[in-house]
């Protein structure tokens, strides 16, 4: 690997703020989390949080935004995690682009979660 010059540190710097922002707001009423382990990017976990971010976009939405690991169930991927403020988490299976709208919609803007896409087995994060 070559040495690092300013523009790389300068780019990496960008980079690690906006990743840092999209995790650690940690005051928002709603929090969305996208597992993008590579079971879930396989699966198309990308796709899923570009439609999350283009939503939130979107509808203006002042919600945090994170990614975490695989969970364990690989088959049910791309997964997803609704986190309401006071109420308990919800997690969403299979959950590709247009689902991911739909969840949004429902769920994150008016508080009524989808129950086609829930995962009623999945441990509590």
């Amino acid at each position: 690997m070559g040495k690092l010059n300013l523009a790389d540190l300068q780019k990496i710097k960008e980079q690690v703020k906006v990743t840092t922002a999209m995790r650690n707001s940690g005051e928002k009423d709603v929090k969305v989390i996208v597992h993008m382990g590579t079971c879930g990017i396989s699966s198309g976990a990308r796709a899923t949080m570009a439609s999350l971010m283009k939503a939130v976009e979107k509808n203006n939405l002042d919600i945090e935004i994170g990614q975490s690991g695989c969970i364990g169930l690989c088959d049910r991927e791309p997964i997803v995690t609704v986190i309401r403020k006071d109420e308990p988490q919800v997690r969403y299976g299979k959950v590709t682009g247009e689902a991911m709208e739909e969840i949004v919609e429902s769920h994150v803007m008016k508080g009524v979660p989808v129950g086609k896409y829930i995962l009623s087995d999945a441990q509590k994060a």
